[in-house]
């Protein structure tokens, strides 16, 4: 494949029914630069990663240079026949085959010993794979099990076997999303390797501080119209905002330490299958209480195990029924709770559903008539329409399928659900995950005012900037454990870690 030395997009627009997801952007790129690509949900970033990586075709009028050379990407494997790879944020890997296995799985028929063989030349394929992990600087084994590896090392298969496809062209769509924070260092590291071998890079994330320290330039795109395209080292994060916004966002802060009211719901001394070990706290009414850890501390398991998800092994719950603490279990909780998960693809929304549809599915039971059991749909698409609103989902009406949506507006659609119940308490799992700095800050609004009504929130967050932004007190999990409480006057990057570090220390003794 003829080294690539030159890309260039020219006026591409796409429209879709009643939307223009892309309006004459241009823009070019050069080896041995990392590009950023970043805009709010919606504003037309996977639209035009989509048309690079051949899975949508611009209107007509755009055009695509590789070269100097004018070219059509008509499907993803013309994409890979040009030197195109799309690393995408989902991990895509067999766990059920070994590392050079996966990292050459895009054309086994390759390494066949004949053409009418069904004999691999593993020996070669090794080789061939090792190759690719030393480029990147990996230490994996070719023979380890997917299965064993971290997330991180799964994501570096992905990249590895874009290389092993001819990919020049690389496209990292959100690749942090599910990286721990040395994993993150690591891929990193591996990002500005290909940069200097040459290679032209796109990466797409809502992390605008992994924008400003990674990339070289960035391009701003907003309601499909290229609205920057800037050297990093010209702007600041501030600048960047309001590039992608069209104005400044004021900080959401929670600005005062909120009065501990009575107690809403006790955990004592609960531990589970996977993980929690003996963790007991309150939770006062109003109350935002923040949970952090690491990756892989413990966080989400503590709550699978109180609610009932997975098996709570020992332990009790107390909720506040009339103002009065008593003994309760996980089922009888749920009529008081709400829980928005982490992984909204998988199990916080009906994908194939509309808008409506999946609102009012927290509370089915209010919409049914009396007659026939049937479900009173001019009911429930008011209350739709009023909840969409509320939360600002940008739709078209509340018939809309949510997996046409952004995925800000995807989780705006979640909150609006349980917004519907009107739960005494809401836990939200990363309930910003994936979303850009304006949804992100309609949702911290929208939590601080329901707080302030009265309904308590338990916020997990990977996030440390978020969590200490939103919460009036933050528990810290190790290893399934409890090993610090920080409260509001007291957030620092420090005081959240003393607890980890100690433990940590314990571990070294």
């Amino acid at each position: 494949m003829e080294k690539i030395q030159s890309l260039e997009l020219k006026n591409i627009s796409k429209s879709f029914p009643g939307v223009k997801a892309l309006a004459d952007v241009s823009f070019t790129a050069s080896p041995g630069r990392v590009c950023g690509i970043v805009g709010v949900n919606g504003a037309g970033k996977s639209t035009m990663m989509n048309i690079l990586g051949g899975l949508l075709q611009p209107d007509d009028g755009g055009q695509i240079f590789i070269n100097g050379q004018e070219v059509r990407i008509e499907n993803p494997k013309a994409a890979t026949d040009l030197g195109i790879a799309f690393i995408q944020q989902e991990i895509q890997v067999f766990d059920t085959m070994l590392v050079y296995e996966n990292v050459l799985a895009a054309d086994f028929d390759k390494w066949r010993k004949g053409k009418r063989s069904l004999v691999l030349d593993r020996k070669a394929m090794r080789k061939e794979a090792q190759k690719y992990l030393d480029a990147l600087g990996s230490s994996i084994s070719v023979d380890a099990p997917v299965y064993s590896l971290t997330v991180g090392e799964k994501q570096l298969l992905q990249i590895a076997r874009a290389l092993s496809q001819g990919g020049q062209i690389l496209l990292f769509d959100e690749p942090t999303s599910s990286l721990s924070d040395n994993e993150i260092a690591k891929l990193f590291e591996i990002i500005g390797k290909l940069r200097d071998q040459g290679y032209i890079i796109f990466y797409i994330s809502h992390f605008l501080d992994e924008i400003l320290s990674l990339c070289d330039n960035v391009i701003v795109l907003r309601d499909g119209r290229k609205t920057g395209d800037a050297l990093v080292s010209d702007i600041d994060k501030e600048k960047l905002v309001s590039m992608m916004l069209g104005y400044m966002v004021e900080g959401s802060a929670r600005s005062s330490v909120r009065k501990q009211n009575d107690i809403v719901l006790r955990a004592e001394h609960i531990s589970g299958i996977r993980l929690p070990k003996d963790v007991s706290f309150d939770l006062h009414k109003g109350e935002i209480l923040g949970v952090w850890g690491l990756l892989g501390s413990g966080r989400s398991e503590l709550f699978n195990a109180m609610l009932g998800i997975d098996k709570m092994t020992n332990g009790k719950l107390y909720y506040a029924e009339n103002g009065k603490l008593e003994e309760t279990t996980s089922k009888k909780l749920y009529k008081h709770i709400g829980y928005l998960t982490e992984g909204r693809h998988y199990d916080g929304l009906f994908l194939d559903m509309t808008i409506g549809n999946n609102i009012t599915s927290s509370d089915i039971g209010r919409f049914a008539s009396k007659f026939l059991g049937t479900l009173n749909t001019k009911k429930e698409n008011e209350e739709s329409r009023s909840l969409m609103k509320q939360v600002n989902v940008k739709a078209t009406n509340e018939k809309m399928i949510v997996s046409k949506l952004s995925g800000g507006n995807q989780q705006k659609v979640i909150i609006a659900k349980w917004f519907l119940k009107n739960p005494d308490i809401l836990f939200m799992d990363e309930p910003t995950k994936g979303v850009d700095i304006g949804a992100k800050t309609e949702i911290q609004n929208l939590i601080f005012e329901k707080s302030e009504k009265g309904m308590s929130f338990v916020i997990i967050s990977s996030e440390l900037e978020e969590i200490m932004s939103l919460c009036d007190r933050i528990i810290v999990i190790y290893e399934g454990r409890l090993v610090g409480e920080v409260s509001k006057s007291d957030f620092s990057k420090d005081s959240l870690m003393k607890g980890i570090v100690s433990q940590e220390g314990n571990h070294a003794d």
